[in-house]
């Protein structure tokens, strides 16, 4: 059960991100996703080069090819999620970026040979089903059209793949290495995407400098490498199921610190993805 408390703790962390992304809303989405990463390795930066010394031999080719795969998955996930904000609104976004089980599940399943169980595909169907119900009738901005939704599914596939090889990797390395490579390269990725978008690093006001160390230190550092550690214990795709509590918390969050409506349909919808984490959880400790 240790393993879902860190899980919960990850949950937790990552939905303060739509918050601070928010906040920074004067930074092009690009800005703001390479600011994240490229704070986020500098903090580990003294912690995490003891652990790749200390790891060496098990960090063969095969790994860093795997690790650079996993980093520009991350870096394409935040990209396009990011960019989604800029259309519609938290809880949507977050709703449809939330999709990506489906992907682990199907992917898990070809690649790693990760089982199907009736609990995870009960738990997944009554997730989605929470997730239609928590978009269903939500209004969007009048310019938006379907770019918000199609970036945010966009980064939920992103993510699936990035979580599969975490998965993989995490037999073999630590958390803490395989977070703070895949986070390094991923800033590489993007540092290199700004570079030539020419998009401007400085300029931004003090709070937007603050919500890009927030987003450093709370939902990467602490909420992706609880995820990332909990990998290596726990099927991807009940980590994957599990992170949908996510746009509950964003959702909350959002109607305290930004006071954007909750509807009555994202609490309904709220309580079939409660319903379908538990499922899976639950059966996965006690047997399906």
């Amino acid at each position: 059960m240790r393993y879902y408390l860190i899980i919960l703790v990850g949950i937790i962390a990552t939905s303060f991100a739509a918050i601070f992304i928010r906040l920074a809303d004067e930074a092009p989405a690009l800005i703001i996703a390479v600011y994240r990463l490229v704070l986020a390795s500098l903090i580990m930066t003294p912690y995490a080069l003891k652990r790749v010394r200390s790891q060496r031999k098990a960090y063969t080719a095969a790994t860093l090819r795997w690790n650079i795969i996993s980093g520009i998955c991350l870096a394409l996930h935040f990209a396009t999620w990011i960019a989604s904000l800029k259309y519609t609104s938290v809880a949507r976004s977050v709703i449809l970026v939330s999709l990506n089980p489906i992907f682990v599940a199907v992917l898990g399943w070809m690649f790693l040979r990760e089982r199907l169980t009736p609990s995870i595909i009960a738990g997944i169907l009554l997730s989605i089903a929470g997730i239609i119900i928590m978009s269903a009738g939500e209004q969007l901005p009048m310019a938006a059209g379907p770019v918000g939704d199609v970036l945010a599914i966009a980064g939920g596939f992103f993510a699936a793949i990035y979580f599969l090889i975490g998965r993989h990797l995490r037999q073999t390395i630590s958390a803490t290495v395989y977070s703070y490579v895949t986070y390094g390269l991923a800033a590489v990725v993007l540092v290199i995407i700004t570079l030539a978008a020419g998009l401007p690093w400085t300029g931004y006001s003090l709070t937007t400098y603050v919500m890009f160390l927030l987003l450093a230190l709370v939902p990467q550092i602490i909420g992706h490498t609880s995820f990332n550690y909990a990998l290596r214990y726990v099927p991807a795709v009940i980590v994957a199921i599990a992170i949908l509590g996510e746009p509950i918390g964003a959702s909350a969050l959002a109607r305290i610190l930004l006071n954007e409506p909750i509807f009555a349909q994202t609490v309904y919808g709220g309580v079939f993805v409660l319903l379908g984490i538990f499922l899976t959880v639950y059966k996965q400790e006690h047997g399906t």
